[in-house]
């Protein structure tokens, strides 16, 4: 069995999910190498993270699940019976969800193009929450109303151009996502809350922001809401009174990548005194949302491949796996550090240990976390990577004509069961266009 007591924790001390060395070979065996195995009760457990985070929040608190960071219909599934929120930005992941057993109703769609089409057919399907973040976006967004006939709960995304210390950014100066306050044009805050505040079938819900990802400097959402409360007394000195309903503050909670990061209730003790201070100033009782992404979803799943070469140079000890970065994008992309483990472990080795993978491509190198465990790594034997659940089955690529793996879940019950079939060499043939070849 697994040293689970060498696992990576978080801060609140709680350990990652845990399999048997007995039960990584089986499945191994049976699906093959490398696969992916999500593990539910994990997923189920950052939930209630979150919600404990914000616990001392004088309102309603609701998580919300940015499905572009896993869409196996698996994980929504999970997250739907939680009865939580789902942050989506096109058409096709509200299919994924409605078919995974969510409900529009439980929807904030907040596109990127803001295309009068896209508008439409959302509407068409249920969804009633939309964020809009641009002068055109919010007229199409009318258009899409007037021809479907509904009555649409608009929010207007902000951006707070706040410093955010983050591995990614999304507040800055002129950035893409959001509006600025008071820009003077047509494309600001304060033009597109008049408009909407104006347009009968559009009612007014509250605002939307998001920061950045993994960030682990609370002070940036400090400095947003402050901005954000004086931007609203200002409007209503101008447009008079108005009601918040809802405030997302996007994502942002840091996944801990095996090593020590704020957690939820760490976050939560530094803003949500301030979110009370913002309901008792505008007098608005709203429903405050949190998103996630990477912290819902990360560390329920590891990936497992198996050592299939090792080679020596100087001080150092090459390990080959037959996994590679088009499985795992983010280790070249943004040079993360997963926590990996060789199982059965073994002694350090007095050298270098230098993690590749199968690709004929000098990036596929994994960076591995200061808590990896290389140890006794030999052809053979398995490597676990951790915290994989966030962007890396979402990126998968069939580089070198490589099939999708398999996906598996621990279900709640302890099972283990498939949740994405894996791809044979044939499918892919075909879906990359043999079939179009044959029936010519």
């Amino acid at each position: 069995m697994v040293d689970t007591r060498t696992q990576p924790v978080s801060r609140a001390g709680v350990a990652a999910p845990r399999f048997t060395e007995k039960d990584l070979y089986g499945l191994a065996e049976k699906y093959g190498t490398p696969y992916f195995l999500i593990d539910e009760a994990t997923l189920r457990r950052k939930v209630s993270e979150m919600e404990q985070g914000f616990s001392e929040f004088r309102g309603v608190f609701r998580v919300a699940y940015s499905v572009k960071a896993n869409f196996n219909p698996s994980v929504i599934r999970t997250f739907a019976s939680e009865g939580i929120l789902f942050d989506l930005t096109a058409p096709s992941e509200l299919t994924f969800v409605l078919k995974s057993g969510g409900s529009a109703g439980d929807v904030m769609y907040t596109s990127i193009t803001e295309t009068e089409a896209e508008y439409e057919e959302v509407l068409r399907t249920g969804v009633r929450k939309i964020v809009v973040a641009s002068h055109n976006g919010l007229m199409n967004l009318i258009e899409a109303a007037v021809r479907t006939n509904v009555t649409v709960k608009t929010m207007v995304r902000v951006n707070p151009e706040v410093h955010v210390h983050a591995e990614l950014r999304g507040s800055m100066g002129h950035g893409k996502f959001g509006l600025q306050f008071n820009g003077g044009s047509q494309d600001s805050a304060f033009s597109v809350l008049k408009k909407v505040l104006a347009t009968p079938g559009l009612e007014f819900e509250g605002f939307h922001f998001h920061l950045g990802s993994q960030i682990e400097d609370p002070s940036c959402y400090a400095e947003a809401i402050e901005k954000l409360e004086a931007f609203i007394l200002d409007a209503r000195r101008q447009f008079g009174d108005f009601h918040v309903k809802t405030l997302d503050i996007g994502g942002g909670l840091p996944a801990p990548y095996g090593r020590k990061v704020p957690s939820p209730k760490d976050m939560g003790n530094k803003i949500v005194g301030q979110l009370n201070s913002l309901v008792e100033s505008i007098g608005d009782r709203f429903t405050l949302v949190a998103e996630s992404g990477r912290f819902l979803t990360a560390e329920s799943t590891v990936m497992v491949s198996r050592v299939v070469n090792t080679k020596s140079f100087g001080e150092g000890k090459y390990v080959y796996v037959d996994a590679g970065y088009h499985v795992l994008l983010d280790s070249a992309l943004l040079r993360h550090e997963y926590p990996v483990e060789v199982v059965p472990g073994g002694k350090p080795s007095p050298q270098k240990v230098v993690l590749v993978g199968r690709l004929c491509d000098p990036l596929d190198v994994f960076p591995t976390s200061v808590r990896s465990k290389l140890g006794g790594a030999e052809p053979g034997k398995l490597v676990v990577f951790r915290d994989v659940g966030a962007y890396s089955l979402v990126m998968n690529m069939p580089f070198h004509s490589q099939p999708r793996p398999y996906v598996l879940m621990r279900n709640g019950q302890g099972s283990y069961v498939v949740a994405r079939k894996g791809q044979s060499v044939d499918r892919l043939y075909d879906e990359e266009g043999g079939d179009c070849l044959a029936a010519a």
